[in-house]
């Protein structure tokens, strides 16, 4: 393949990591703190480079660390789109994964303005136990006042460990009654989570099921995504590169903010040489040549290429179901494609329940 033209490639997302900074120390959080910035300069030098190729309906995201910290950048970048928007007129969804602590009435009308879908991380009722002690009544009422923004896309996200599994089920039941109208929850990836926290996350599960049932029967809504009708089955495989970029604070171009996040200070090894597509400046003078060549290593991280430490993935009868981010996998793993034995289990146990909940709705 010859790098890549605006006839033969297409992305739909690129990803700007606006920094390293965080004003929270969740329990959980893999990332590595620095107090490094993105260069307004690097931003508008890869939307420059970028935009002939972004599918006509595409998205830009801007991560974190914690994104608001870098609140200004995001109004210069979105200027700077706008104008580079006046004569393609693509239609561009924009997105922020954000713990929500400095939204103010500002960032919120600057959000609602440009019609945001905003990714909360908010634990609901371990909100101060494993994201920030006393944050808990802070986010409420930040999600009350983005309720009140009708342009904006509201999606919360909350992580459980071993130790706040038993808050699942109750926390997930407290969102919903705030009329939140799209959540998820994940689990944390650098925590071994043993039998009995399983079993607990199955009981959660099953609690969570009953009241989703009911609430469904009174409102005839379903928030959780996660137990939501599949998506069409087939075998999972990461688009990470293919049609998706990120621009690390450092110049860096990843396929997605994950491969930065978990290689970032492993410029030695050859994961970071496989995975890492080089400097912005370096990428826009060489694409035909670095694009194919390091392209080809993504292409491999798909889910009949996995292993747990008891089997391969494509001898799993539940293969055609099962998702599982390679890059979330490997933060508990240390192997991109192995999946830790639990994440599996978690996996399975979520799936099951998912699959009762679905089939209690057709009877």
């Amino acid at each position: 393949m010859k790098g890549f033209t605006s006839k033969n490639k297409e992305f739909t997302n690129f990803t700007f990591i606006l920094t390293e900074e965080c004003n929270f120390n969740c329990s959980y959080c893999y990332q590595k703190r620095e107090k490094e910035y993105i260069d307004i300069s690097a931003v508008e030098k890869a939307i420059d480079f970028f935009f002939p190729y972004f599918k006509k309906e595409c998205s830009i995201s801007f991560s974190g660390g914690e994104p608001l910290l870098a609140f200004e950048q995001i109004e210069q970048s979105l200027n700077y789109i706008q104008v580079k928007n006046k004569t393609p007129k693509k239609q561009i969804q924009y997105y922020i994964t954000t713990n929500g602590s400095l939204i103010n009435e500002n960032i919120l009308r600057f959000l609602n303005q440009h019609k945001f879908s905003l990714m909360l991380g908010f634990d609901g009722l371990a909100q101060d136990i494993s994201r920030k002690k006393g944050s808990f009544e802070h986010i409420v009422s930040i999600i009350k006042k983005i309720l009140e923004s009708p342009d904006i896309n509201l999606v919360t996200n909350s992580v459980f460990t071993p130790e706040t599994i038993g808050y699942l089920s109750k926390s997930t039941q407290f969102i919903m009654e705030l009329d939140v109208p799209n959540i998820s929850f994940s689990f944390s990836n650098n925590s071994t989570w043993d039998q009995f926290s399983l079993l607990q996350l199955k009981d959660e599960l099953v609690s969570l099921r009953k009241f989703l049932i009911e609430f469904y029967k009174k409102k005839g809504l379903i928030p959780l995504i996660d137990f939501r009708k599949n998506r069409r089955r087939g075998i999972f495989a990461c688009f990470a590169g293919k049609d998706r970029m990120t621009l690390a604070p450092d110049g860096k171009l990843w396929g997605c903010h994950f491969f930065h996040e978990y290689l970032r200070g492993r410029e030695g090894t050859p994961e970071y040489h496989m995975y890492c597509f080089g400097d912005l400046n370096s990428f826009i003078k060489n694409h035909e040549r670095d694009y194919p060549k390091v392209l080809s290593n993504y292409s491999s991280l798909r889910m009949d290429f996995f292993y747990t430490s008891e089997t391969f993935c494509i001898q799993c009868p539940e293969l055609d179901g099962c998702v599982v981010c390679p890059m979330e996998a490997v933060f508990s793993s240390s192997i991109i494609g192995k999946i830790s034995d639990w994440t599996c289990r978690i996996r399975k146990i979520v799936r099951k329940e998912k699959e009762l909940f679905l089939e209690e709705l057709k009877n």
